[in-house]
């Protein structure tokens, strides 16, 4: 996850809700993250927690009283709802969501969202029953009319027992969802593609081909131009990895269904070949299992299409193709012909051993392009797919500055 939340300004509502301890987690991970956190707890709130507790965590005082003045002689509502970047309500119940959808401002914090013109989120928390009750829905309704950013509670065991929605969404999403509003967007409105992970070739219902690609650099590259709001499509060989949040995911196996899936999604303004896929499939696939009945095995075996290069001659073709390539030996020149041959625009190139390459968490990158060669330093694949991400959004800033 790309960190869009270093040193902002986070001001954080606690309502009487019996998931109120959870927003301690919250804190903790804003601040993990470097933001600057205020808290208000309302009244209710002081009788599910103790304010002693998130006063040490902040290491600063929470704010209750609508008349307080600070240091700088600022009443509190007017001071918080001017200098924070986004005030979220973490867990927000029944009764104070109904507040705001009314413009009721009887304490503190009914007062900072109704004085301000920031960013607001609120995460509902509350039974079953009265989340699906209709004055809650209509409530909902108004909030999001009025640019609130709902984060939809989950289904699950409750703290009242009942099983069903209404549970407070999980806090690392929570995060997740706050930093991506701070994402400066800067590919929002391209559509991109990636492959990812290796391809199986089938021989017959119990044996295939493939390989140890694991799918990671693909799937941190969809994530970042997710982040920066590209619309991304992720087509991907089978992986044990958890799927990306922000991007549709496709799975397929063998070379065919790769190119068949990246050719119907085309035009797109990007794409990107990261999976592992086989030069070879089985000329002949055998419907049935074939049998150990010798001590030697023949099989013949046909060339699979070139998905990259038939991308980037297509009528279609992207703005921008990127290859990647994995050599055990002559990296560069190998690489160089491939940029070459494929008709790509960039090759990102990378040496494959027994030690190094597939399945390492780090990797050796040189990034190649027709007048560029860039030798880059041993990195992990997070930050290989960041270092890509901005190369992609100074590849776009330069276009339209040409257009």
């Amino acid at each position: 996850m790309n960190n869009f939340l270093k040193n902002k300004k986070i001001l954080l509502i606690v309502t009487g809700g019996i998931a109120c301890y959870r927003s301690l987690d919250l804190i903790r991970k804003l601040q993990e993250l470097g933001s600057i956190v205020e808290c208000i707890l309302t009244k209710s709130s002081l009788e599910f927690v103790n304010q002693i507790t998130f006063e040490s965590l902040l290491g600063k005082k929470v704010h209750s009283n609508l008349f307080s003045l600070n240091e700088e002689k600022k009443m509190s509502h007017i001071y918080l709802a001017n200098e924070m970047d986004i005030i979220l309500v973490v867990p927000c119940t029944a009764n104070f969501l109904s507040k705001i959808a009314n413009g009721i401002a009887d304490d503190l914090a009914l007062n900072v969202l109704l004085a301000s013109k920031k960013n607001k989120v609120i995460a509902p928390s509350m039974n079953t029953n009265m989340w699906e009750n209709p004055i809650v829905k209509q409530n909902l309704k108004k909030l999001s009319k009025i640019k609130f950013k709902i984060l939809h509670p989950k289904s699950g065991k409750l703290a009242c027992g009942m099983k069903g929605s209404g549970k407070l969404m999980d806090i690392e999403e929570i995060v997740g969802s706050i930093n991506l509003m701070f994402s400066p967007k800067l590919l929002s409105g391209l559509k991109v593609l990636i492959t990812a992970g290796p391809s199986v070739e089938r021989i017959d219902p119990v044996r295939f081909i493939s390989n140890f690609s694991t799918g990671v650099q693909g799937y941190e590259i969809s994530n970042n131009l997710s982040d920066y709001g590209a619309d991304t499509t992720l087509i991907s060989g089978p992986t044990q990895l958890e799927e990306p949040k922000n991007a549709k995911v496709i799975k397929v196996e063998s070379s065919e269904e790769f190119y068949n899936q990246v050719e119907s999604r085309l035009p797109c303004d990007v794409f990107i070949s990261v999976a592992a896929i086989s030069d070879w499939k089985i000329t002949k696939y055998s419907k049935n299992k074939i049998k150990k009945r010798l001590n030697k095995l023949n099989l013949e075996f046909t060339k699979n299409e070139d998905i990259l290069n038939k991308v980037s001659v297509h009528s279609h073709r992207p703005k921008l193709v990127i290859g990647f390539s994995a050599e055990t030996e002559n990296l560069i020149i190998n690489s160089k012909k491939k940029l070459h041959l494929k008709k790509c625009d960039w090759i990102i190139a990378n040496k494959i051993s027994e030690k190094t390459g597939f399945g390492n968490v780090k990797n050796k990158i040189s990034f190649i392009e027709k007048n560029n060669f860039e030798s880059w330093p041993s990195m992990n694949k997070s930050q290989i797919a960041k270092k890509i991400t901005k190369k992609i959004v100074n590849f776009f800033k330069k276009n339209k500055l040409k257009t």
